[in-house]
């Protein structure tokens, strides 16, 4: 498998844009409950690590091309190009998403408004992103399932991540438990989405006929890689499950453990979108 540099570029895009939705949201909830100073210091940890994200993404997505420096070309066909559409749209994300770390820091404000507009641009980034997988040559990623899975890492890993980087602050415990209940609710829903979308995917797969263009068969590869698949869902269910635990109310009495928790809950999803995404790239 060759494609770590795309691994790295799609994971922690779509990482950054669920923080900087989740940062949005918080920054919102904050609003009446703390200070401006206190939102700021809340906020702060995810504002700063969700530009570096999508920044090292795209500085791998660069390194995966032959010639790097050739890379602002794919600009001239934004009408026609999905890639161009991606490349434009990560940037604009990228910045604006800069742009609210950086007023912050000079400030010590937070700026929610400019977090949402951040993390709408980057949904709309992340569906190009699908779109050029969906109309690539590898049959295997030829089908909606790539969107949803493209989606699910925004809502299940990005999420998580930005709820352990507000967590990091001493934030009320009401405001955690939300938080909480707010990253579980999106796990599910990820979860309940890809298997409402697996069975046509494998219809599909039944159906498709590999393009003899291809130096390699794709749907077998995918049936090669069904037990990391399994693996990384069964990580992704352990999570779940984690997060119900973490909401009982006898979970809540020790800070350090509940804050341990939600950690090792974000853990399990990063290695399960590892794990998928691994999966993903070894149909190429």
């Amino acid at each position: 498998m060759n494609e770590w540099p795309l691994l790295v570029f799609t994971l922690l895009v779509q990482a950054s844009v669920g923080m900087v939705l989740i940062g949005a949201l918080g920054g919102y909830w904050l609003r009446r409950a703390v200070t401006a100073e206190q939102r700021f210091l809340a906020l702060r940890p995810l504002m700063l690590l969700a530009p570096v994200l999508a920044a090292t993404g795209l500085l791998a997505s660069v390194a995966h091309l032959g010639y790097p420096l050739n890379a602002f070309h794919a600009l001239r066909h934004v009408a026609t190009s999905w890639l161009s559409r991606e490349i434009l749209l990560a940037s604009l994300y990228l910045g604006i998403v800069g742009l609210a770390a950086l007023l912050a820091l000079l400030t010590r404000r937070a700026y929610p408004t400019l977090l949402l507009l951040g993390g709408l641009v980057g949904l709309a980034d992340v569906g190009c992103m699908a779109g050029i997988y969906i109309n690539s040559a590898v049959v295997t990623w030829m089908h909606p399932n790539t969107a949803v899975a493209f989606y699910g890492t925004v809502f299940t890993l990005g999420v998580m991540l930005g709820v352990v980087a507000l967590c990091r602050r001493p934030v009320s415990l009401p405001l955690m438990q939300r938080l909480l209940l707010t990253a579980l609710l999106s796990s599910i829903a990820t979860a309940a989405a890809h298997w409402l979308v697996t069975p046509g995917y494998l219809h599909f797969m039944a159906q498709a006929v590999q393009p003899v263009t291809l130096p390699f068969d794709a749907v077998a590869a995918f049936l090669r890689s069904a037990p990391l698949r399994m693996i990384s869902t069964a990580l992704l269910m352990a999570a779940i499950a984690l997060l119900v635990l973490l909401l009982y109310p006898a979970r809540q009495r020790v800070t350090v453990l509940y804050r341990g928790g939600i950690a090792a809950a974000a853990l399990l999803v990063l290695l399960a979108h590892v794990g998928s995404r691994y999966a993903f790239f070894m149909l190429h």
